[in-house]
Order: C-alpha cells, then sequence, then structure tokens
C-alpha cells in the first residue's frame, strides 16, 4: 500500500463496521493471498468488493477478483506511522 502505508506502520482493524463504501481501507482474508491491505474500489450486492491496491507493484484487482463480504476481516481504522 505504498505510499499509504510502508512495511513497518501499524494499523487499528474494526471488526464492527456499518457498512464499507468505496475509498475505505480493509484487511481482506484472500484465498491466494491471505491477509491482504487493500482499498476498496467498487461495491456490488451480486457480486461484493472489488478492491485495489495505490502501488504500481500491488496485486491487481483483476488477479485479486472480487471479494466477498465473509472474507472482509476489518475495516481500518486508524495508521500509525513508524
Amino acid at each position: 500500500m505504498l505510499p499509504k502505508l510502508a512495511n513497518d506502520d501499524f494499523v487499528v482493524v474494526s471488526r464492527f463496521f456499518w457498512s464499507l463504501r468505496p475509498g475505505d481501507l480493509v484487511v481482506a482474508d484472500h484465498d491466494r493471498y491471505n491477509k491482504i491491505i487493500k482499498r476498496i474500489e467498487q461495491v456490488s450486492e451480486e457480486k461484493g468488493y472489488l478492491l485495489t491496491g495505490e502501488n504500481e507493484a500491488s496485486v491487481s484487482s483483476e488477479d485479486m477478483g472480487w471479494i466477498s463480504k465473509q472474507q472482509i476481516f476489518g475495516k481500518v481504522i486508524l495508521q500509525i506511522k513508524r
């Protein structure tokens, strides 16, 4: 998530959230990539959530595919720079 988050930064994640919308940072439990922090790009009631990174080297939305609500571990509510 560079430049937004660096390797040694900390995040506080809440598992209790009312809604998720484009622009929110979330921690997702992806089948192939395990726990990842990404930004929500799109929301679809049928498909779930399409996530994106902010770094050119990050995994693309197309490679990740759509994420279900059950795969969202939590919403990032605070970022702490190391």
